[in-house]
């Protein structure tokens, strides 16, 4: 509505219900969860959202507006051709396309991230289902990028081409890749002799200390801009577990992410059902 003729889509924030107070199908009350597993997702949600996402969305290089909780220009959806009917992860295939077809028209446009509307979700809360979950969105990504190969660092895409593209293609596709690798290369250079421990310790610490202080930053602006958990023992819990999420949830995210490589390489592209409580489950008494 502030630029209709320059923005084309816009996403907003996409929060964890779990924990919350509900009654009539209202939030009353943002609470923290009390299971481990569905806290740490809540300071994923924190981290990808308003630190990701604001990020790209500044340099105009957001390649995902969520499908939960978008809005799109509809004569430009229909004039990429919709949304592609088999597609895994449909909310970065559609904007990769915008981007696309908007470059090699020469149009200038914006695709936004507006941070005060929230859309409530039901974040898994077993691992089973959040392993199915990720294996998903990784299937999708992949699913995604493909098509958009010919992207990559050719003048006509810019810096979406030149900086947004290549970065899922590193940091997040083969990422666990990466993880992995080095992981087992830690372990042979212990075996073989070859490995320098204080150098290790040094940057093992700092590793932990630069994602631990990225989440935190996360929690603290989300605090101190919006201030949706009243209770500072839920705030206090939040930034707890951005120290704890690096083990082993981060080593079993990897997991997940190679299962859904795996599964896509072999054409599994199904989407495998995750378990749902419902709204009844998340009101306190």
């Amino acid at each position: 509505m502030a630029d209709p003729e320059r923005v084309v889509g816009v996403g907003g924030i996409i929060r964890i219900l779990n924990g919350s107070e509900i009654r009539a199908g209202q939030v009353k009350r943002v609470r923290l969860p009390r299971k481990s597993i569905e806290i740490i997702q809540v300071v994923e949600y924190l981290r990808a959202f308003l630190i990701g996402r604001e990020a790209w969305a500044q340099g105009n290089m957001m390649l995902i507006t969520s499908g939960t909780f978008g809005l799109f220009r509809t004569d430009l959806v229909r004039a990429v051709g919709g949304y592609r009917a088999k597609a895994i992860g449909e909310d970065f295939d559609l904007v990769a396309r915008l981007h696309r077809y908007l470059l090699e028209k020469g149009q200038e446009y914006l695709i936004k991230f507006v941070p005060d509307p929230v859309c409530w979700t039901e974040a898994p809360s077993d691992l089973k289902s959040l392993g199915r979950q990720r294996a998903r969105w990784h299937k999708g990504l992949l699913d995604a990028l493909l098509p958009n190969l010919d992207m990559l660092f050719r003048s006509p895409y810019g810096r979406v081409g030149a900086v947004a593209l290549p970065y899922p293609w590193i940091y997040e596709l083969f990422a666990p890749i990466i993880e992995l690798g080095g992981m087992v290369t830690i372990v042979v250079a212990a075996v073989i002799g070859d490995l320098n421990h204080a150098f290790f310790v040094q940057f093992l610490i700092f590793g932990y200390a630069f994602a631990t202080v990225i989440s935190i930053g996360a929690v603290l602006q989300e605090e101190l801009t919006y201030k949706r958990y009243s209770d500072w023992q839920d705030v206090a819990r939040l930034v707890t577990y951005c120290f704890l999420e690096h083990f082993p949830y981060r080593q079993l995210h990897m997991v997940w992410r190679l299962q859904g490589l795996w599964q896509y390489m072999r054409g599994d592209m199904a989407w495998k059902p995750l378990a749902r409580k419902g709204l009844s489950a998340t009101t306190a008494p």
